[in-house]
Protein backbone atom coordinates (compact mmCIF):
# COMPACT_ATOMS: atom_id res chain seq x y z
CA UNK A 1 0.00 0.00 0.00
CA UNK A 2 1.19 3.53 -0.87
CA UNK A 3 2.78 5.63 1.96
CA UNK A 4 0.00 7.94 3.60
CA UNK A 5 -0.03 10.59 6.57
CA UNK A 6 -0.65 8.94 9.36
CA UNK A 7 -3.15 10.48 12.27
CA UNK A 8 -1.52 12.36 15.07
CA UNK A 9 -3.06 10.94 17.99
CA UNK A 10 -4.48 7.34 17.41
CA UNK A 11 -2.03 5.80 19.75
CA UNK A 12 -4.43 5.30 23.21
CA UNK A 13 -1.47 4.53 25.30
CA UNK A 14 -0.83 8.34 25.34
CA UNK A 15 -2.00 8.01 28.92
CA UNK A 16 1.18 6.48 29.67
CA UNK A 17 3.00 9.04 28.72
CA UNK A 18 1.12 11.71 30.36
CA UNK A 19 1.43 9.58 33.84
CA UNK A 20 5.14 10.68 35.03
CA UNK A 21 6.43 8.13 32.16
CA UNK A 22 6.59 5.19 34.40
CA UNK A 23 7.96 1.86 33.12
CA UNK A 24 8.06 1.04 29.17
CA UNK A 25 5.57 3.37 27.04
CA UNK A 26 5.65 1.72 23.53
CA UNK A 27 5.06 -1.36 21.74
CA UNK A 28 8.40 -2.69 21.18
CA UNK A 29 7.32 -3.92 17.40
CA UNK A 30 6.82 -1.02 16.48
CA UNK A 31 10.60 0.43 16.85
CA UNK A 32 13.26 -0.66 15.33
CA UNK A 33 15.33 -3.40 16.75
CA UNK A 34 18.60 -2.35 18.33
CA UNK A 35 17.90 1.14 16.83
CA UNK A 36 18.02 3.21 20.44
CA UNK A 37 17.62 1.36 23.45
CA UNK A 38 18.06 4.42 25.46
CA UNK A 39 15.25 5.85 23.74
CA UNK A 40 12.95 3.28 25.30
CA UNK A 41 14.34 3.62 28.86
CA UNK A 42 12.12 5.33 31.15
CA UNK A 43 12.47 8.71 31.98
CA UNK A 44 13.56 9.85 35.62
CA UNK A 45 12.93 13.59 34.95
CA UNK A 46 10.32 15.00 37.39
CA UNK A 47 6.73 15.51 34.85
CA UNK A 48 4.04 17.07 35.53
CA UNK A 49 0.77 14.43 35.00
CA UNK A 50 -1.39 17.45 34.53
CA UNK A 51 0.46 19.50 31.91
CA UNK A 52 1.50 15.58 30.34
CA UNK A 53 -2.65 14.60 29.67
CA UNK A 54 -3.21 18.18 28.30
CA UNK A 55 -0.10 17.71 25.52
CA UNK A 56 -1.64 14.26 24.80
CA UNK A 57 -5.17 16.06 24.32
CA UNK A 58 -3.39 18.77 21.75
CA UNK A 59 -1.50 15.77 20.59
CA UNK A 60 -4.83 13.58 19.88
CA UNK A 61 -5.74 16.31 17.16
CA UNK A 62 -5.16 14.85 13.19
CA UNK A 63 -5.12 16.70 9.89
CA UNK A 64 -8.19 14.41 9.30
CA UNK A 65 -10.42 15.23 12.24
CA UNK A 66 -10.94 18.77 12.85
CA UNK A 67 -13.54 18.11 15.51
CA UNK A 68 -13.29 15.93 19.07
CA UNK A 69 -15.98 15.28 21.57
CA UNK A 70 -15.13 14.67 25.15
CA UNK A 71 -15.80 10.57 24.56
CA UNK A 72 -13.62 10.87 21.30
CA UNK A 73 -10.70 12.32 23.00
CA UNK A 74 -10.81 9.92 25.79
CA UNK A 75 -11.00 7.00 23.73
CA UNK A 76 -8.22 8.08 21.55
CA UNK A 77 -5.71 9.41 25.42
CA UNK A 78 -7.04 6.98 27.49
CA UNK A 79 -7.59 9.44 29.78
CA UNK A 80 -11.04 9.56 32.34
CA UNK A 81 -14.03 11.75 30.33
CA UNK A 82 -14.48 13.73 33.46
CA UNK A 83 -10.56 14.67 33.46
CA UNK A 84 -10.67 15.24 30.06
CA UNK A 85 -13.55 17.95 30.14
CA UNK A 86 -11.94 19.54 32.83
CA UNK A 87 -8.19 19.57 30.94
CA UNK A 88 -9.97 20.53 27.52
CA UNK A 89 -12.09 23.57 29.30
CA UNK A 90 -9.10 24.68 30.76
CA UNK A 91 -7.06 24.90 27.54
CA UNK A 92 -10.35 26.66 25.99
CA UNK A 93 -9.55 29.23 28.39
CA UNK A 94 -5.97 29.29 27.21
CA UNK A 95 -6.99 29.71 23.86
CA UNK A 96 -5.21 26.32 22.87
CA UNK A 97 -8.24 24.87 22.39
CA UNK A 98 -11.74 26.26 20.64
CA UNK A 99 -15.24 24.61 21.65
CA UNK A 100 -17.62 24.05 18.93
CA UNK A 101 -21.26 23.93 20.34
CA UNK A 102 -23.36 20.33 20.27
CA UNK A 103 -19.34 18.68 18.66
CA UNK A 104 -16.65 19.38 20.70
CA UNK A 105 -13.29 20.41 20.91
CA UNK A 106 -10.92 21.73 18.02
CA UNK A 107 -7.63 23.11 18.25
CA UNK A 108 -7.38 26.70 18.99
CA UNK A 109 -6.09 29.96 17.44
CA UNK A 110 -3.02 30.31 20.43
CA UNK A 111 -1.39 27.41 18.58
CA UNK A 112 -1.28 29.42 15.32
CA UNK A 113 0.57 32.62 16.60
CA UNK A 114 2.86 29.95 18.95
CA UNK A 115 3.83 27.86 15.24
CA UNK A 116 4.38 31.05 13.62
CA UNK A 117 6.54 32.14 15.92
CA UNK A 118 8.49 28.59 15.65
CA UNK A 119 8.40 29.19 11.83
CA UNK A 120 9.93 32.79 12.12
CA UNK A 121 12.69 31.46 14.66
CA UNK A 122 13.67 29.11 11.78
CA UNK A 123 13.93 31.38 9.66
CA UNK A 124 12.93 28.27 6.54
CA UNK A 125 9.94 29.93 4.94
CA UNK A 126 11.71 33.55 4.29
CA UNK A 127 15.11 31.61 2.96
CA UNK A 128 13.15 29.60 0.16
CA UNK A 129 10.97 32.32 -1.41
CA UNK A 130 13.83 34.10 -2.85
CA UNK A 131 15.57 30.52 -3.98
CA UNK A 132 12.40 28.90 -5.71
CA UNK A 133 12.51 30.57 -8.99
CA UNK A 134 13.25 28.34 -12.19
CA UNK A 135 12.50 25.54 -10.62
CA UNK A 136 9.02 24.30 -12.27
CA UNK A 137 10.68 23.92 -15.46
CA UNK A 138 7.85 20.68 -16.46
CA UNK A 139 5.01 20.94 -16.82
CA UNK A 140 2.52 19.18 -14.39
CA UNK A 141 5.40 19.26 -11.30
CA UNK A 142 5.23 20.51 -7.74
CA UNK A 143 7.91 22.70 -5.55
CA UNK A 144 7.46 21.44 -1.68
CA UNK A 145 9.38 23.20 1.40
CA UNK A 146 8.91 20.99 4.46
CA UNK A 147 10.56 21.70 8.02
CA UNK A 148 12.07 18.85 10.20
CA UNK A 149 10.47 18.65 13.82
CA UNK A 150 11.84 15.97 15.45
CA UNK A 151 10.81 13.36 13.36
CA UNK A 152 8.49 14.70 11.54
CA UNK A 153 8.18 16.64 8.62
CA UNK A 154 5.63 19.54 8.38
CA UNK A 155 4.86 21.34 4.49
CA UNK A 156 4.96 24.48 4.95
CA UNK A 157 4.81 25.41 0.90
CA UNK A 158 3.77 24.31 -1.74
CA UNK A 159 3.63 25.56 -5.34
CA UNK A 160 2.20 24.10 -8.69
CA UNK A 161 2.23 25.57 -11.81
CA UNK A 162 -0.98 26.61 -13.80
CA UNK A 163 -0.31 23.45 -15.81
CA UNK A 164 -0.37 21.38 -12.88
CA UNK A 165 -4.37 22.29 -12.41
CA UNK A 166 -6.83 19.28 -12.93
CA UNK A 167 -4.32 16.60 -12.15
CA UNK A 168 -4.29 14.35 -9.33
CA UNK A 169 -3.25 16.42 -6.12
CA UNK A 170 -0.72 15.56 -4.12
CA UNK A 171 -0.73 14.11 -0.70
CA UNK A 172 1.77 16.72 1.18
CA UNK A 173 -0.97 19.43 1.55
CA UNK A 174 0.61 22.75 3.33
CA UNK A 175 -0.08 22.48 7.34
CA UNK A 176 0.44 18.39 7.00
CA UNK A 177 2.75 16.14 8.86
CA UNK A 178 4.36 12.77 7.89
CA UNK A 179 7.41 10.83 9.02
CA UNK A 180 10.59 12.45 8.04
CA UNK A 181 11.85 9.32 6.12
CA UNK A 182 8.45 8.91 4.46
CA UNK A 183 9.21 11.62 1.33
CA UNK A 184 11.86 13.28 -0.52
CA UNK A 185 12.05 16.43 1.52
CA UNK A 186 12.48 14.36 4.99
CA UNK A 187 14.80 12.19 3.80
CA UNK A 188 17.03 15.44 2.41
CA UNK A 189 16.58 16.69 5.64
CA UNK A 190 17.64 13.91 7.84
CA UNK A 191 20.38 12.86 5.34
CA UNK A 192 22.28 15.88 6.81
CA UNK A 193 22.16 14.42 10.42
CA UNK A 194 24.76 12.22 12.18
CA UNK A 195 22.70 8.59 11.61
CA UNK A 196 23.34 8.09 15.75
CA UNK A 197 20.45 11.20 15.62
CA UNK A 198 18.68 9.92 12.70
CA UNK A 199 18.36 6.58 14.74
CA UNK A 200 17.38 8.26 18.18
CA UNK A 201 14.61 10.69 16.28
CA UNK A 202 13.19 7.68 14.33
CA UNK A 203 13.24 5.32 17.60
CA UNK A 204 11.19 7.88 19.60
CA UNK A 205 8.57 8.80 16.79
CA UNK A 206 8.13 5.18 16.55
CA UNK A 207 7.66 4.75 20.65
CA UNK A 208 5.61 7.79 20.88
CA UNK A 209 3.28 8.48 18.31
CA UNK A 210 2.79 4.48 17.36
CA UNK A 211 4.38 5.05 13.71
CA UNK A 212 5.26 1.59 11.77
CA UNK A 213 9.13 1.34 11.73
CA UNK A 214 10.74 2.28 8.31
CA UNK A 215 13.23 -0.55 7.20
CA UNK A 216 16.60 0.30 9.28
CA UNK A 217 18.64 -1.01 7.32
CA UNK A 218 17.09 0.62 3.70
CA UNK A 219 16.82 4.04 5.25
CA UNK A 220 20.14 3.89 6.42
CA UNK A 221 21.62 2.79 2.70
CA UNK A 222 19.27 5.22 1.26
CA UNK A 223 20.03 8.38 3.49
CA UNK A 224 24.13 7.73 3.12
CA UNK A 225 23.72 7.69 -0.66
CA UNK A 226 21.50 11.15 -0.43
CA UNK A 227 24.32 12.20 1.90
CA UNK A 228 27.29 11.24 -0.72
CA UNK A 229 25.35 12.84 -4.05
CA UNK A 230 23.85 15.89 -2.19
CA UNK A 231 19.98 15.03 -2.93
CA UNK A 232 17.82 12.19 -2.48
CA UNK A 233 14.96 10.81 -4.91
CA UNK A 234 12.03 9.40 -2.72
CA UNK A 235 8.89 7.20 -4.67
CA UNK A 236 7.84 6.36 -1.47
CA UNK A 237 5.72 9.20 -0.20
CA UNK A 238 2.96 8.44 -2.53
CA UNK A 239 2.04 5.68 -5.78
CA UNK A 240 3.02 6.80 -9.07
CA UNK A 241 5.16 10.22 -7.59
CA UNK A 242 8.81 11.01 -7.50
CA UNK A 243 10.88 13.85 -5.90
CA UNK A 244 13.54 14.96 -5.73
CA UNK A 245 14.86 16.54 -2.98
CA UNK A 246 17.74 18.91 -1.03
CA UNK A 247 18.38 19.76 2.56
CA UNK A 248 18.18 23.40 3.72
CA UNK A 249 20.37 24.16 6.28
CA UNK A 250 21.52 26.88 9.09
CA UNK A 251 24.84 28.41 8.98
CA UNK A 252 26.39 25.30 11.20
CA UNK A 253 25.18 23.18 8.98
CA UNK A 254 21.69 21.74 11.01
CA UNK A 255 19.04 20.92 8.22
CA UNK A 256 16.39 23.39 8.94
CA UNK A 257 14.58 21.11 6.30
CA UNK A 258 14.44 20.04 2.70
CA UNK A 259 12.93 21.44 -0.75
CA UNK A 260 11.97 19.47 -3.63
CA UNK A 261 10.73 19.51 -6.72
CA UNK A 262 7.61 16.28 -6.97
CA UNK A 263 5.08 15.54 -9.53
CA UNK A 264 3.84 11.83 -11.75
CA UNK A 265 7.02 9.81 -12.19
CA UNK A 266 6.65 9.97 -15.96
CA UNK A 267 7.87 13.26 -15.57
CA UNK A 268 10.73 12.35 -14.41
CA UNK A 269 12.82 10.53 -17.07
CA UNK A 270 16.74 10.28 -16.57
CA UNK A 271 17.87 13.32 -18.36
CA UNK A 272 14.90 15.55 -16.69
CA UNK A 273 15.49 13.92 -12.90
CA UNK A 274 19.39 15.11 -13.41
CA UNK A 275 18.70 18.33 -14.35
CA UNK A 276 15.79 18.72 -11.62
CA UNK A 277 18.55 17.68 -9.50
CA UNK A 278 21.15 19.95 -10.11
CA UNK A 279 18.06 22.93 -9.37
CA UNK A 280 17.16 21.34 -6.41
CA UNK A 281 20.41 21.19 -5.12
CA UNK A 282 21.48 25.11 -6.21
CA UNK A 283 18.16 26.23 -4.67
CA UNK A 284 18.57 24.64 -1.79
CA UNK A 285 22.08 26.61 -1.58
CA UNK A 286 20.83 29.58 -2.16
CA UNK A 287 18.14 29.28 0.74
CA UNK A 288 21.44 28.30 2.71
CA UNK A 289 22.66 31.62 2.03
CA UNK A 290 19.63 33.29 2.85
CA UNK A 291 18.75 31.76 6.56
CA UNK A 292 19.13 34.22 8.85
CA UNK A 293 21.37 32.75 11.82
CA UNK A 294 20.15 33.10 15.54
CA UNK A 295 20.95 36.69 16.78
CA UNK A 296 23.03 36.22 19.95
CA UNK A 297 21.98 38.68 22.87
CA UNK A 298 24.29 40.53 24.31
CA UNK A 299 24.50 40.54 27.72
CA UNK A 300 24.16 44.55 29.21
CA UNK A 301 26.48 44.80 32.43
CA UNK A 302 24.21 45.99 35.87
CA UNK A 303 25.03 49.72 36.11
CA UNK A 304 25.93 51.03 39.73
CA UNK A 305 22.99 53.90 40.94
CA UNK A 306 25.56 56.38 40.64
CA UNK A 307 26.21 55.51 36.69
CA UNK A 308 22.25 55.11 36.02
CA UNK A 309 21.88 58.98 37.61
CA UNK A 310 24.89 60.34 36.22
CA UNK A 311 24.73 63.67 33.75
CA UNK A 312 26.67 62.77 30.52
CA UNK A 313 28.19 66.19 29.38
CA UNK A 314 27.16 67.40 25.49
CA UNK A 315 29.75 66.44 23.31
Amino acid sequence: APDRLLPAGTWKTRAMLADARAGTTGDPASCPAGLDTAARAPETRPMVSAVGKAAALLRAFDPGVDVLSTRALAARTGIARSTVHVLAATLAAEGLLETVPGRGWRLGPLLVGLAGQIIEHTGLVAAVEGALGGLLRVAGQEVHVGQLVGGWLVYLHREAGPSSRGRAPMDNRVGLRAPAWRGGCGKAALSRLDPAEVDERVARLCRDEGVPAPDPVALAEELAAGREAGYVVSSSFQAGRTSVAAAVVDGDGRPLGGLSVAGPTTLFPRAVLLRTAQDVVAAADRARLAVRGPVAAVPRRRRSPTERNAVVPPG
